[in-house]
């Protein structure tokens, strides 16, 4: 069974590709691949610097829905895997070529918590024509479907390999908060003038998409909705910060 379904998803881009490649009339196509079964991960990384910022105003993040918060080295932020649960490529004959149009995390969310205010990120969503991440904004206002949060830069351009299985890979950087993002992020988590200050000028991290043949149930795709800004329960807001003066620690003795 496991064999079969990646032999179908594999043949379902192959046919796709065929069908883009047949045909002086055929030069474009848009394919759009259902990815919650695979082992297609994006791993979004606070870089330290952003990490320290959140940590002196007293901000912490978690992972909520499908989103995990992964293992980082000593010294170095905070990172999340989000699965991947859809990706469009598009493709052109002449000349022949494969590249990114967007991609989707939904079921993953990430909340961000203060002392006076919270938000969630929902939903993920990747826009290549735009260079733009996308969630739904959930504060104590509501929740704003598809708000534009990151401007991003790509590091490094999509790489397809069927050796061994179909595998895609391609990583983003710079992720800086829209101006829309900002204004949001300073009323929701109720930060200080000095603070908003700052908020434009920090390149926030990285985000690692990495898409494998290997199989996996246990990602739904179901979007993740919430009516609320949930209260992080005091003791994890404690652990949270222990966490956080280890990781400052650490890194000044790294130093």
């Amino acid at each position: 069974m496991s064999s079969f379904k990646k032999l179908a998803w594999s043949a379902t881009l192959a046919l796709g590709l065929s069908v883009a490649t047949s045909g002086a009339q055929a030069t474009a196509l848009t394919l759009t691949l259902p990815t919650t079964n695979l082992d297609a991960d994006a791993v979004f990384s606070f870089n330290a610097d952003v990490y320290d910022v959140m940590n002196g105003m007293g901000l912490y993040a978690l992972g909520l829905g499908n989103s995990k918060q992964t293992t980082t080295a000593a010294g170095a932020g905070i990172s999340f895997n989000m699965p991947v649960t859809q990706v469009s490529l598009a493709t052109s004959l002449l000349p022949f070529n494969i590249s990114p149009v967007s991609g989707k995390a939904s079921g993953s969310a990430l909340g961000i918590y203060g002392d006076e205010g919270g938000l969630v990120l929902a939903n993920f969503s990747l826009d290549f024509k735009r260079n733009v991440l996308s969630a739904d904004m959930t504060t104590s206002k509501g929740t704003v479907k598809g708000f534009d949060v990151y401007n991003f830069h790509v590091a490094d351009n999509l790489h397809v390999s069927t050796s061994g299985g179909l595998s895609m890979k391609m990583s983003l950087d710079h992720m800086m908060l829209t101006d829309a993002a900002q204004a949001s992020f300073a009323s929701a988590l109720a930060l200080p003038d000095f603070a908003v200050a700052i908020l434009g000028n920090l390149d926030f991290g990285t985000l690692a998409i990495n898409i494998a043949p290997g199989l996996r149930f246990d990602v739904s795709d179901k979007a993740f909705t919430t009516s609320m800004v949930p209260e992080v329960p005091p003791m994890v807001m404690l652990a949270l910060g222990f966490l956080g003066i280890a990781a400052i620690s650490r890194r000044k003795q790294a130093v």
